[in-house]
């Protein structure tokens, strides 16, 4: 798996905000057939970079931190298996992948977490 520093951040912000910022009422208003395509293409290739990412992270995370990236993965799995490139475009599936993509590149920025230490029996820390 690639380490984060090969992920262009600023470029999937910049792709997610442009489907999440988008004004609507109740859909994403995306304007032509060709820029909805341009942006399906692109965020299926960072939704595959980040998942990847997550992925190989996997192991460090424990908790509700793991429930959240087993669950953030499973939905990107499942946006990934879109074949249909029409439905690939729609407005709600754009804004799906762009939701999944700022959740991905969260997740995979999260820090890793410390090394567990040896454990303080809790009498040791009472006064």
């Amino acid at each position: 798996m690639g380490a984060l520093y090969s992920i262009d951040a600023d470029r999937i912000r910049r792709t997610y905000t442009t489907v999440l910022d988008e004004a609507r009422i109740n859909r994403p208003d995306l304007h032509s057939e060709e820029k909805r395509a341009n942006l399906a293409e692109i965020l299926r290739g960072q939704l595959h970079l980040l998942h990847e990412e997550l992925e190989g992270r996997m192991d460090q995370f424990h908790g509700e931190t793991r429930a959240t990236a087993d669950h953030v993965a499973s939905r990107a799995r499942k946006a990934l298996t879109v074949e249909n490139p029409v439905a690939a475009r729609q407005p709600d599936h754009l804004h799906d992948m762009a939701t999944l993509a700022r959740s991905l590149l969260t997740l995979c920025q999260l820090p890793a977490p410390p090394p567990p230490g040896p454990q303080t029996p809790v009498s040791h820390c009472i006064p």
